[in-house]
């Protein structure tokens, strides 16, 4: 029946259809594409700067997501998409920005489609139009979306996919057109495949954008889903090793969320604390994020009493993304992951924003607190911005360093979070996780060994890589990799631990003393010295008020220590000159720190030193 009636309507002329087309072109909405296009173009990053940039980088080159190429849960359709573009750009880095730009200047239209739609329903107007362009501004030139936005990483293409989604959801809503629906299905499985996590808000809203539509709409829907879904799973699944390897793969990576993500990352953080971090971090300091909340409020009760169902999709991405936030997200991560919930508050904020200056009378006052947000939090984000459009990064920084002073080949222990970026920067060194490293270089004292990590240095000979510091770099990114340093690692720190051996605290950077166990045993190889001496000390706040320490050398014992609270000694002990020693320390007491500090402490290990002959 419905195939029939489509016969029979009127054909509309081609110059009819071409200026209705130039009339939804309208002058602001033109204006905003080009401020988003401009905004992106000044603030392109110069290089590869986070952690998954540089995993997302590798897979465009070898898809191998066991690898970590990319990290899971394998984004195959970013991926994707990202080989499309190098196929054009010279560079996987230039391909994904590009690809990153390409995202938010489609984003903006579809969120202008979406937006005019659910305000104003297919009659539109001045109003819905005002609407429709602020609310796109707002959230594409929002402080997270200003650093985010061109970033060689999931977010951008996913948030394009979920805006054309929305504008498919509204235009469904409003003419139930299969093209519409089609539409909402395929762009709803994009969205999933560049960020499969976006499944948990993606699929519910789905469902409330398809449960007022007939049935035949519903299957075209799901039909198109399940065709996007096939050319993106597919590939995922061939590369994790089929069915049994991809749930695996995916089970593996949801045992790490549940245990990093969603409780140890958020340490003793209130929700209070979560919410701020998901919610008004986006919008940067106090004096623009409580403005745009506040007149989200006010927007999501307009929408409640105008009884617009058109919203009920958007308000569902919205409260579901939210809540996923604050069940499960890494809170270093929050402003990243919250870019849905994000998209949705601009849009309240702009029909609050709208009410208010009706209530004036003042239309024109629509644009005021959109207009703050735009120019404050530009120069909010500017020196963030500044410092990664006109500079590389400070690991880059470091690596460029590295290839230009020191010897090929020389060892260079990586921190963990740096891993990705050594394996990528410092191809001809010797990289090796920080214990292992040590454990090797041992044997070779006076071998080049540098170590890569973040932040400041209190090695001697340390140098420091850095960008400026900003409240905008704490609040919209991790908050990692703004200083990064290169240390030289001298002979008298390395010796092998056998057992009983704590890590350098307070950090390998300032490596200042390491806890040994009641029972504890290291092993050095001499060479040209024929003494070591060996500092121990028990600090002012241990719980005991002194330890004897019976100190060996290859099972003989030299030494007897006692040491009271509060006190150090030194210890000059000898060794073999060739072959290795190990030294044994024996405490006859020891303490468990509590909490969930589990280990049984005896003394510090203060310092070695290599006495030479």
């Amino acid at each position: 029946m419905e195939a029939t009636e489509t016969a029979y309507l009127p054909r509309v002329p081609v110059s009819t259809r071409i200026l209705a087309a130039a009339h939804r072109l309208s002058l602001p909405s033109l204006l905003g594409f080009v401020l988003v296009a401009a905004v992106r173009a000044l603030t392109l990053p110069r290089s590869l700067w986070e952690m998954d940039e540089f995993l997302f980088s590798g897979a465009i080159g070898r898809f191998e997501p066991l690898s970590h190429r990319p990290h899971p849960p394998g984004y195959p359709l970013t991926v994707g998409l990202g080989k499309l573009f190098s196929l054009v750009f010279p560079s996987h880095f230039v391909s994904l920005v590009a690809l990153a730009v390409v995202s938010s200047l489609v984003g903006y239209w579809a969120l202008v489609v979406a937006f005019r739609r659910i305000v104003g329903g297919t009659a539109g107007g001045p109003r819905a139009e005002r609407v429709a362009v602020a609310g796109a501004l707002l959230f594409q030139l929002s402080p997270v979306m200003l650093v985010q936005g061109t970033l060689p990483m999931s977010d951008p293409p996913a948030l394009m996919f979920l805006a054309l989604a929305l504008a498919a959801a509204a235009i469904l809503h409003d003419t139930g057109s299969i093209w519409a629906a089609a539409g909402l299905g395929a762009a709803a499985s994009a969205a999933i495949g560049c960020r499969p996590q976006h499944a948990l808000v993606v699929l519910p809203m789905l469902a409330v954008a398809l449960w007022p539509v007939s049935w035949r709409r519903r299957g075209e829907a799901l039909t198109a889903f399940t065709l996007v879904s096939v050319v993106w799973f597919a590939p995922l699944m061939s590369a994790t090793g089929g069915p049994s390897g991809l749930l695996a793969y995916e089970m593996k990576q949801a045992a790490y969320v549940a245990l990093h993500d969603a409780t140890t990352s958020r340490g003793t953080s209130s929700r209070l604390e979560l919410l701020t971090r998901f919610l008004a971090h986006p919008w940067g300091p106090k004096w623009l994020s409580l403005p745009v909340l506040l007149l989200a409020v006010v927007g999501a009760v307009v929408l409640v009493r105008r009884r617009r169902t058109a919203a009920l999709p958007i308000a569902v991405l919205a409260v579901l993304q939210l809540a996923v936030c604050l069940v499960m997200m890494d809170p270093a991560d929050g402003v990243r992951y919250a870019l849905p919930a994000v998209l949705c508050v601009a849009f309240a904020a702009v029909v609050g924003s709208e009410a208010a200056a009706r209530r004036l009378r003042v239309p024109a006052a629509a644009w005021v607190v959109p207009g703050l947000v735009l120019v404050g939090g530009g120069l909010y984000a500017r020196p963030l911005l500044a410092a990664r459009a006109t500079t590389v990064s400070p690991p880059l920084q470091a690596a460029l360093w590295a290839h230009r002073h020191l010897p090929a080949g020389a060892g260079i222990l990586v921190q963990d979070d740096l891993a990705p970026h050594a394996h990528f920067m410092m191809r001809g060194f010797d990289l090796s996780p920080i214990d292992a490293g040590l454990q090797t270089y041992a044997r070779r004292p006076h071998a080049p060994l540098w170590l890569y990590a973040e932040g400041e240095s209190a090695w001697p000979g340390a140098m420091t890589f850095r960008w400026p510091e900003s409240d905008a770099y704490g609040k919209l990114t991790r908050n990692h990799y703004r200083v990064v340093s290169l240390s030289p690692i001298p002979a008298d720190a390395r010796y092998q631990v056998v057992r009983g051996i704590q890590a350098f605290e307070p950090s390998m950077r300032d490596a200042r003393w390491r806890w040994l166990n009641p029972d504890a045993i290291l092993r050095i190889f001499p060479r040209d010295v024929q003494a070591v001496a060996v500092t121990l000390g028990l600090p002012a706040l241990a719980p005991l008020e002194s330890n004897t320490v019976i100190v060996s050398v290859n099972g003989k014992s030299i030494r007897t220590v006692e040491l009271p609270r509060g006190t150090e000694s030194r210890i000059e002990l000898p060794v073999e000159p060739e072959g290795r020693s190990e030294i044994a320390f024996h405490s006859s007491r020891s303490f468990v720190p509590g909490g969930k500090d589990s280990r049984h402490l005896a003394v510090q290990l203060r310092g070695l030193q290599r006495l030479p002959r």
